[in-house]
């Protein structure tokens, strides 16, 4: 049985509310129409643009066996042996711009060595002489292992602590060889 509501607590005329349920006479309801949507499935991101082959090359510079380098303090700076032994003071004010930056926060030790070859060899195609690793505070692994994963690589001239504008502590900026 239904419950009849009062026109008057609605603020419906009674002549409206007769027209309404003359209209809706014989009505049904509808069906449920709808379908849920389905995910597409996710595709695996895949780099194209660097052959196994190629990946392997790139990364045969890099040991994680390899300390070369120990930091003696909060900044770190090395330059290669036989070149200019101011090149550090320049990349320490900032003299020399860098061209790209790779950011490696959040990646495994693994991850940011590709990464970190890739960054390489893309500035030795591109004739980049200067890039930006950003390998972040943290509790200190990749800070740890990017110098000595640089100081292997021979077209890494220097690298000192980036400026404040580049990130400080958690980030080098890296001076590199061109081709001439």
């Amino acid at each position: 049985m239904q419950k009849k509501v009062s026109v008057a607590s609605t603020g419906i005329s009674a002549e409206d509310s007769q027209l309404f349920r003359q209209s809706i006479t014989g009505a049904q309801p509808i069906a449920q129409d709808k379908i849920p949507p389905v995910a597409p499935p996710r595709k695996k991101k895949r780099r194209t643009d660097v052959s196994s082959k190629q990946l392997d090359e790139n990364l045969f510079w890099f040991s994680d066996e390899f300390e070369g380098y120990v930091a003696d303090g909060a900044n770190l700076s090395w330059v290669q042996s036989g070149d200019d032994p101011h090149l550090a003071g320049r990349l320490r004010r900032g003299e020399v711009q860098p061209a790209v930056v790779l950011d490696l926060h959040g990646m495994t030790t693994r991850e940011a060595k590709i990464e970190l070859a890739g960054l390489l060899a893309y500035c030795e195609k591109q004739q980049f002489n200067c890039a930006c690793v950003v390998h972040g505070k943290g509790l200190g692994i990749l800070a740890k292992k990017v110098p000595n994963w640089l100081i292997q690589h021979p077209n890494v001239r220097a690298f000192h602590t980036a400026p404040k504008s580049w990130g400080k502590h958690g980030a080098l900026l890296l001076l590199l060889k061109t081709a001439a």
